[in-house]
């Protein structure tokens, strides 16, 4: 294995609670900051309150949109269309978007939020309808997204860049999924 060629980002989902402080002793930590961006949580106050500090510590910033569902914080599946999905992709990441540029700071991924993640690994039309919203807003945008899972195969295949991640604090099923 060539390790010149590993890149390792500590990305950290973020805006999703009302924990100044927490983020902030957190920014120290971290390389990336995944930024919810008003679907399964945050607002325009967390998504400044969020971008602010990552601005600050030279953390990169990254896009964390979700399923639409506030009152379950995005962990649960619901049943949309694919195109309803990449409106509500889009429409997120352009929410933390505006936020962030009218900062003077730019988004560098995206990484979806919850059950969206989870449902992608299973089923590629979320997958693809994930990226199509991501793409639709930059289709040069890195997607982050479970490693080895077929995710990553639908987006390289829709000519995404991807990046593979691993959860250090979560369990794993023995097909690699996430329990």
């Amino acid at each position: 294995m060539n390790m010149d060629r590993i890149k390792i980002d500590l990305n950290c989902d973020m805006g999703e609670l009302d924990d100044a402080a927490h983020e902030a002793a957190l920014m120290a930590y971290i390389t990336s900051a995944n930024i919810a961006c008003g679907g399964h949580a945050g607002d325009a106050r967390t998504m400044e309150r969020t971008a602010r500090l990552a601005l600050g510590r030279g953390v990169r910033i990254g896009a964390h949109p979700g399923y639409p569902d506030r009152e379950n914080f995005g962990r649960l599946e619901i049943a949309m269309t694919a195109e309803a999905i990449a409106d509500t992709v889009y429409a997120q990441i352009a929410r933390l978007d505006d936020v962030v540029q009218r900062l003077g700071g730019a988004i560098v991924h995206v990484k979806p939020h919850g059950a969206l993640y989870n449902v992608a690994v299973r089923h590629a039309d979320v997958a693809r309808a994930i990226a199509q919203g991501a793409a639709r807003w930059n289709p040069q945008t890195t997607l982050f997204g479970l490693a080895g899972s077929p995710m990553l195969d639908v987006w390289r295949a829709m000519g995404m860049a991807v990046a593979g991640e691993a959860f250090a604090d979560r369990r794993y099923e023995p097909d690699g999924t996430l329990r």
